[in-house]
Formats: structure tokens, C-alpha cells, sequence
């Protein structure tokens, strides 16, 4: 029997019960096989895996941790952990909880730690996250705000760091204050609310050393990822202008602003943003559901088109913070099962995240494939708005091969398209 990896998500999409995704997992064994599952669901009855005290804290509105899965009941399946429980031989799952953080969380380290003798430094939200990342055994990751910064600080043609550079030197201290929280002895700040670090100063600049030359001095890996998430970054930039477009450039429908965006990715940006697709449609429909995407108005203070295209690349970056956790995840699979929290103080791009609820992730144990899945059915999500045609015509052969030299053009021209889209919206505005 013919068996497809489309069907098995699609069961992926539609399981609630555990049991559900076990019998799912048995049934397409031959796809299975490759795979790695990790997976949340409310009706998962075992402990969660967060530390203790963490899902009473992500369920207050104000907080700053954004949980990359919908729900805290997450579990793991592989062939060899069914094998283990058919067995009825024990499995230990370890799980690595990393706290990865954005540019103004390290900048809120670096006040804490300069200024500890002045809570009133921080807001009083920020300074209690600040306190409970103390008080809880957390991993900390660091990639996104590499990641983030990484094409501002390089903006004006440096190849390599320095800390010569205003910029580069700014970066280079907020990661040195990280490495000194990282260290933080916990015990003393636990029991004695004294600040008392592990390492030395000079031991937290060696490791600054080592992060900076990992990452933006030559090494073949980082320039792959770096390379792979500025192309990303670009296309989702290029995506976001043309929602913008047709925003605002259209008295149409919802429904048609929505046709005009499949031409628009078809024949500008290359790639399908499912994620950003169903939150685009979702702003069409009512523009007070998107916060994020209201960054943009039409007939506000003027602006020139490049401190435009700064604005949205910013707002391009939030889009990313879900690509980047789910990158994480797949990056350490081999080592850990790994559950990453954001933390962020932008309202705004917590609800971002919530707009598109990521129910699991499946992962190729030998390649670096990896599908993140939603609790939404987005064929059916479209096919109700009336758009299933559009989104069938993506798949086709012919578009297919259209896409994929779009996607081709926009890197080999280094994303100069995005030029001419700025243009046209700042006109529009």
C-alpha cells in the first residue's frame, strides 16, 4: 500500500489523544521509521516537562515567556521509545528547557548586572523574569539575537568583528553579561539573594571571544546558517511588503486581497509562508487581529523608503522568532529533546506567536528536515474561505517550477526585488 508523508500529517493535524499519535506513528511505520516525533496535547496526562512552577507563570497574561508549543503537556515519539514501551522497559526522555533570548532582554541583563544594587533600573515585570530565571535550572540560547543582529552590525560593508566598532562593541558586552548570568552561583542568590558568579570576568571574556569567532569570523557552519536565515529573512521581508501592498492599495474583499497575494507570491516571493499566509488572510479580514502588522499605516508621519524597509525588516525579524526555535529544536536533536521558550517583553509579538499555534514538530533522524505542524487544517482553512484553487495552483508542476526560480533569482540578486516592492509601497502610503 502506497502511503504519503502528506497523509501522515495530515493525522498528525487531526490527533488529539496520545494514543492517537502512537497509533498513527505504528500505522505509517514505513515513514516513521526516519522520523522523530515531538508533539503537545491537553489531554496528555503525565507531568508536564517544563520546571516546576514555569506553567503557572506562562499562563499570566503579563508574562514575558512565549512557549514555542501550544501546550505545556508535550511528549516525544520515536521508533525506538514505542519499542521501549511495548517492552514495557523504562524510557528517559531527557529534555533541555533553553531560554532564548531577543536583543532587549540581553540589554535588560546588562542593567541588572551593572546595576545590582538598583532594582528600580528595570521594570518591576522585567526584574521578577530576571529573578526567576536565577531561581530555575534554565539552558540559555543565545542564536536569535546573533541571528538578529548579525545584518545590522555588518551594515556598512565590515567583514569581521570588531570591537573597534560601536555597534559590534555594544553586542560583544551584552553577551558578556549573559555569560556572567549564565554563572551566576544559584544556590547564593536562592538562599542569600547575593549575586556570586561561578566564573571569573576574565573566563566570561574568553567565552565572549569564542561565541563572537564562532559565529561571525569565517566558520564554515555559522556562514551556512547565518546565510540560510538572512535569505529567510529577506523573503519574509519581501512577503510582508506585499501584504502591505495590497492592504492598502486595494478597496477589495478579504477574499480577493488574498487572490492578489498568491500572485504575488507566485511571482515575487517564490516561496509559501503557510504560517504567515494564514495570518496575512486573518489581518485581511480584520486588521485589529494582527497587532504586529498594524506596525504599518497608511497617511502616518513621513518616512523615507529606507527608514521604511528598516521598520520592516524589524517587524520581519518577530516573524522569525518561531523559524529560529524550530531550528533549534531540529539542530539538537540528536543530543536532546529540546523545548525552547522566548522571552520578550513585546506584547505585540506574543501575539504573533499565538496567532499560529504549533502543535508539534516532526524531524528526519539523518537529514536536517524538519515540519512544524499547527493545530490548523490550513487546507481546510482555505478551502472555507474559498481559496482552495489558489492554494492547489501553488502545487502544480508548472508553478512549482516558476516558484523555484523566483526563490533562485531573489538569492542570486541578492533580494534586489526587494528595492522595487519598497518603492511601490512607500508610494501606496
Amino acid at each position: 500500500m502506497f502511503v504519503s508523508l502528506g497523509n501522515f500529517l495530515y493525522s498528525l493535524i487531526h490527533s488529539t489523544e496520545p494514543f492517537e499519535y502512537i497509533s498513527n506513528w505504528s500505522r505509517y511505520d514505513e515513514i516513521t521509521k526516519d522520523y522523530r516525533l515531538i508533539a503537545s496535547s491537553d489531554k496528555y496526562n503525565k507531568s508536564v516537562v517544563y520546571p516546576p512552577g514555569l506553567v503557572d507563570i506562562l499562563n499570566q497574561n503579563n508574562t514575558d515567556f512565549v512557549p514555542y508549543f501550544m501546550s505545556e503537556k508535550i511528549f516525544s515519539i520515536d521508533t525506538d521509545i514505542i519499542t521501549s514501551m511495548l517492552s514495557n522497559s523504562g524510557v528517559q526522555i531527557l529534555y533541555d528547557h533553553s531560554i532564548m533570548l531577543d536583543t532587549n532582554y540581553t540589554s535588560y541583563i546588562k542593567r541588572f548586572l551593572s546595576g545590582i544594587e538598583n532594582s528600580n533600573l528595570l521594570e518591576e515585570s522585567t526584574f521578577k523574569t530576571l529573578d526567576i530565571l536565577l531561581k530555575s535550572n534554565f539552558n540559555y540560547d543565545i542564536t536569535f539575537y546573533l541571528l538578529e543582529n548579525y545584518m545590522n552590525i555588518f551594515s556598512s560593508g565590515e567583514n569581521t568583528f570588531t570591537v573597534s566598532n560601536a555597534k559590534h562593541l555594544a553586542l560583544y558586552e551584552n553577551l558578556y553579561y549573559v555569560e556572567l548570568f549564565k554563572n551566576i552561583n544559584q544556590e547564593q542568590y536562592v538562599d542569600y539573594n547575593k549575586v556570586e558568579f561561578t566564573i571569573s570576568k576574565n573566563e566570561a571574556k574568553q567565552n565572549t571571544d569564542e561565541i563572537i569567532s564562532l559565529f561571525y569570523n569565517g566558520n564554515l557552519i555559522a556562514n551556512e546558517v547565518l546565510s540560510l536565515f538572512t535569505n529567510k529573512h529577506q523573503s519574509i521581508t519581501l512577503l510582508l511588503i506585499g501584504i502591505w501592498q495590497i492592504q492598502f492599495g486595494s478597496n477589495s474583499s478579504p477574499k480577493n486581497k488574498m487572490k492578489k497575494l498568491f500572485e504575488y507570491v507566485i511571482n515575487r516571493v517564490g516561496i509559501f509562508y503557510e504560517r504567515e499566509m494564514v495570518i496575512a488572510f486573518r489581518y485581511f479580514e480584520d486588521r485589529k487581529s494582527v497587532s504586529m502588522l498594524n506596525k504599518i499605516n497608511k497617511g502616518g508621519k513621513p518616512i523615507t523608503s529606507k527608514e521604511l524597509l528598516d521598520k520592516i525588516g524589524n517587524i520581519a525579524w518577530d516573524f522569525m522568532v518561531p523559524r529560529v526555535m524550530e531550528f533549534q529544536i531540529n539542530a539538537n536533536k540528536d543530543s536532546s529533546h529540546f523545548i525552547p521558550l522566548f522571552l520578550s517583553h513585546d506584547k505585540k509579538l506574543k501575539e504573533l506567536i499565538g496567532l499560529f499555534n504549533i502543535k508539534g514538530i516532526l524531524m528526519h533522524r539523518k537529514t536536517n528536515e524538519y515540519i512544524p505542524f499547527s493545530d490548523l487544517d490550513t487546507t481546510d482553512f482555505f478551502d472555507k474561505k474559498g481559496l482552495l484553487d489558489e492554494l492547489e495552483t501553488l502545487k502544480t508542476v508548472e508553478i512549482e517550477a516558476k516558484r523555484k526560480k523566483i526563490r533562485e533569482k531573489n538569492i542570486e540578486t541578492n533580494f534586489c526585488s526587494v528595492i522595487d516592492e519598497i518603492r511601490k509601497l512607500h508610494e501606496i502610503l
